[in-house]
């Protein structure tokens, strides 16, 4: 799979953006996923989509008994690896399409803003289900469906309407469950959209309870910092999800989805 994190000027314009203090994922998306949290200490966690591993390095500091840590690019395991090792995690470089061949049981299964990436999210939930010990914990981020729907290649493309001082977004396609190709950091970037019915369905099919389902917010110090996430009062940036494995989906060990669902 083509990864655009491994595109050398990519990824440098992305450490660049990541090195700033104040954006979304310092302020909005690492402080509410935080709060959702389980009690991770002598648990085993995966971490799905890990980027530099500083999350990973937080759930060992806090008392995790092992990580397991994959992420699709090279350059980010390699950045991983050099910033966040520690013996307790192990990196890999592994598409997340390919969890299935994993061979251990987790009690936590962590991602952060990367399942907007993955095409087929229901094989995506059956083979979490799978790795997941009794009564596990899956806790997720990702892009608002709100924003997933839009397809634009510039920040100026984005409808909006001023009305009486407030401005108002357009959303368009969102019954549309389609790749979308926006431009960022001067890539073509493909992510998939899906609305809110089909990650909950998705969830209750696959085996899970939800905890919580919850939008992203943006307090008064991060809108104090950045002026514009007083809008994400009107169109939240990030969703967030909290589900817990209620029942195991296989007979014998046989990987199976259940009926109806693509394997592909």
């Amino acid at each position: 799979m083509k990864n655009v994190y491994d595109s050398q000027t990519f990824f440098d314009s992305y450490q660049k953006m990541r090195k700033e203090v104040v954006n979304a994922n310092n302020l909005i998306e690492n402080p509410i996923i935080k709060k959702l949290m389980p009690n991770f200490s002598g648990k085993k966690i995966l971490d799905l989509g890990c980027g530099d591993g500083n999350m990973d390095m937080f759930f060992v500091q806090n008392g995790a008994d092992k990580v397991v840590a994959i992420d699709i690019s090279k350059n980010m395991i390699e950045e991983a690896k050099q910033k966040n090792a520690d013996k307790k995690i192990d990196y890999m470089v592994l598409e997340m399409e390919k969890i299935g061949s994993i061979q251990e049981k987790f009690d936590f299964v962590y991602s952060s803003l990367a399942f907007h990436y993955i095409q087929d999210f229901n094989k995506l939930l059956f083979d979490i289900n799978k790795l997941l010990n009794p009564s596990g914990i899956l806790l997720f981020s990702q892009e608002s469906p709100l924003l997933t729907a839009i397809v634009f290649y510039d920040e100026k493309q984005q409808k909006t309407i001023e009305l009486n001082g407030k401005t108002y977004y357009l959303l368009s396609d969102y019954e549309n469950e389609t790749k979308r190709e926006n431009v960022w950091n001067d890539n073509i970037v493909t992510k998939y959209h899906r609305t809110y019915s089909t990650i909950v369905n998705n969830l209750i099919q696959n085996g899970f309870e939800i905890e919580l389902f919850q939008d992203s917010y943006a307090d008064e110090k991060a809108i104090k910092l950045k002026e514009k996430y007083k809008y994400e009062k009107d169109r939240p940036m990030f969703l967030f999800v909290k589900a817990r494995k209620k029942k195991d989906l296989f007979d014998n060990n046989s990987a199976k989805l259940p009926k109806g669902q693509s394997q592909t």
